[in-house]
């Protein structure tokens, strides 16, 4: 039977956001649409037979919630905006319950289900916004832009709104200048926790915080709840049972973004935030950057309250993600199981029993379902069955190697090219972040270039997450170092172990800190047939200034602030710019025009240099296309950046 085409991104499906009620798992159903160039996501329904029936048909539709026998979900209407929207479970047609240039996200029932709190953006309307089309831009803020966003809006009003499903009634209960993020309602349906930035006023540098906040809609008054870690990033925020504590994920951000998310405890009657014993090597919840390219519409929530004193949660350690148990009575934590795969989402079916949503490297997708207390899992649905019928994923074996200087070992993966020939050509693969780390996750792109007759080779050197912060940290201040041999000697564990591999056909490629480390290597070794750098960072000096998270990604990776530490000499050193004229191998360069994390300006001046040298190289530019390309761009290019992958290395 064939792999996975390059083109079968149209047709595999992903699954996110489980909700199970009333003897009914609700899931949202992710695809691509060729004809329409775009994402689609349906809400389907699963029983405990494994029937699936769906409730949408088209466009996207998120976050079902059940209360009674309604569902709730979101659906973006035709002006781009969410609007939320009420299904009868048992069958009927949907009726929205907003309208207008306000668009509805994160919304959360109160415990009694009587109430549906959530988030309204309410940006200009279309009119203004044409208006402003022509209007200069005036800048205040050194932090003015984000990545998938372009220019942060300036005239955004964010709102916390609710919907009384008895009445019908809807209130706005708090407005803010500034976007935030709702976690949380309490049991008294009056208190509310939510993330935002504790500086959201600074102008003249940039705030990398998220702060927990609490809001009581009685005395309208706002506590501070991570005000004892300043500098903290807390990705979730969520009430026990009985309202006595809150349990937090997140870090104090001592090692910049190599730091360990853990699990954090508030207690509410002696208003002290603490931490749990627990694995200091584990990194915690959904904040982990896993490198794969197929998940889509994931609800962003890493634990829920079993009850008063439990809390379930996601963590990544060694390339699986897994399930833990927090003993609010101990204070404790502890591992449920061991798996290999990623888990997406999850959501509890009742006290026993999880329901989630995984993939791994050779399955795109599947909903299971985990008795807590036998072990016990089953598989519910998998959107991908019949299409897994005529064709066969890549075989991809993860394997553990040693350092060259024998101070730890390295995980990697080998998918394995689908041909026929007695030896096939090889590409190392290298992630973003630098942390970040591969996994037992399913990576579409490398499944199609072994279906290509590829073999995929990729590794978490050092700098990566999920082997411990120190081993996160190695990277700091040492780019092109450590992370470099890791690579290299990960490359040769493969040719010495796996059979099958052309030596003579050796490849290289990397997207953004990827594309670092790709670039420093042929500015170090020829041992490479040819290169593909994508949305690199290859010149810190010119990353620092106009990156969207310039400043304080280059000070904390480097170790360095460019003006107040004079680091002038370091940020050269340690760019591959630096070395450019010493390349050879052919380069092709990839790059989204609206990426704003890597601006394109970093691969504009790679193309010159390498030019420059007569070493054949090329420059492809993706319009309408950010940093995430190849994760969330338009479908169309998602599938024309692989072929051009495939066609440079065909080419050598």
């Amino acid at each position: 039977m064939p792999g996975i085409q390059i083109k079968d991104l149209y047709q595999l499906k992903s699954l996110s956001q489980p909700f199970a009620t009333m003897g009914r798992t609700f899931v949202v159903e992710n695809r691509m649409d060729e004809g329409k160039n775009d994402y689609q996501a349906d809400i389907v329904a699963i029983k405990a037979d494994g029937t699936a029936r769906p409730y949408t048909n088209g466009g996207m539709n998120v976050q079902p919630i059940v209360a009674g026998n309604t569902l709730y979900y979101r659906h973006k209407d035709e002006k781009g905006h969410y609007q939320l929207m009420a299904m009868p479970v048992d069958g009927g047609s949907a009726q929205a319950l907003t309208s207008g240039n306000g668009s509805v996200d994160e919304m959360h029932f109160s415990p009694d289900q009587t109430t549906l709190f959530f988030k309204v953006c309410q940006s200009p309307s279309p009119e203004e916004a044409a208006d402003e089309a022509l209007t200069p831009r005036h800048l205040t803020q050194v932090q003015n832009k984000a990545d998938g966003i372009g220019w942060l809006p300036t005239e955004n009003v964010y709102e916390l709104a609710s919907y009384d499903i008895q009445t019908g009634k809807q209130e706005i209960l708090k407005s803010f200048n500034h976007d935030f993020h709702l976690q949380d309602v309490a049991s008294d349906n009056t208190s509310f926790a939510y993330l935002a930035p504790a500086h959201p006023d600074w102008t003249e540098q940039f705030d990398d915080t998220q702060a927990v906040f609490i809001y009581d809609t009685k005395s309208e008054e706002t506590s501070y709840i991570t005000v004892s870690i300043p500098e903290g990033i807390f990705t979730d925020a969520s009430f026990s049972p009985d309202g006595q504590q809150m349990v937090l994920i997140g870090s104090d951000y001592h090692a910049y973004s190599a730091t360990i998310n853990q699990v954090y405890r508030y207690d509410f009657a002696s208003k002290e935030l603490s931490k749990p014993v627990q694995d200091d090597q584990i990194n915690i919840g959904y904040g982990n950057s896993i490198a794969e390219d197929w998940t889509q519409q994931p609800a962003h929530v890493s634990g829920y309250w079993i009850n008063k004193n439990t809390y379930i949660y996601t963590a990544i350690h060694k390339g699986n993600s897994q399930f833990y148990l927090y003993d609010a009575k101990t204070q404790t934590t502890k591992k449920v199981h061991e798996a290999a795969r990623n888990i997406i989402d999850f959501a509890m079916k009742n006290e026993k029993t999880v329901i989630f949503v995984h993939s791994t490297a050779e399955k795109a997708a599947e909903l299971h379902e985990l008795n807590l207390e036998t072990g016990d899992e089953q598989v519910l649905y998998n959107p991908n069955a019949q299409y897994e019928e005529s064709h066969d994923y890549a075989s991809t074996e993860s394997f553990y190697y040693p350092t060259t200087d024998g101070k730890t070992e390295i995980q990697g993966w080998f998918t394995k090219a689908q041909t026929e020939a007695d030896k096939a050509p090889i590409i190392l693969y290298i992630h973003g972040g630098p942390h970040a780390a591969f996994a037992n996750s399913f990576f579409q792109e490398y499944q199609a270039l072994a279906s290509e007759g590829f073999h995929v080779l990729y590794v978490n050197p050092r700098g990566s997450t999920s082997y411990g912060e120190d081993f996160a940290k190695d990277v700091l201040g040492h780019y092109g170092e450590n992370d470099y041999a890791d690579v290299m000697a990960g490359l040769d564990y493969a040719l010495s172990h796996f059979q099958g591999i052309d030596s003579d056909k050796v490849f290289v490629a990397g997207g953004s800190y990827g594309g670092f480390l790709a670039t420093w290597i042929i500015g170090h070794t020829n041992r490479f047939q040819a290169a593909i750098v994508q949305r690199p960072a290859i010149d810190w000096f010119n990353l620092y200034h106009n990156s969207d998270i310039g400043v304080s990604f280059t000070s904390h990776e480097l170790g360095a602030d460019l003006y107040k530490d004079k680091a002038f000499k370091l940020y050269w050193e340690k760019s591959p710019i630096a070395y450019a004229d010493r390349i050879n191998t052919p380069v092709r360069i990839q790059h989204g025009e609206e990426d704003r994390r890597c601006p394109v300006s970093q691969s504009e001046a790679l193309f010159t240099a390498v030019k420059r040298t007569g070493t054949d190289c090329d420059y492809i530019r993706y319009p309408q296309s950010f940093h995430g390309l190849s994760r969330n761009g338009k479908p169309s290019l998602r599938v024309r950046r692989i072929e051009d992958i495939v066609n440079w290395f065909k080419r050598y």
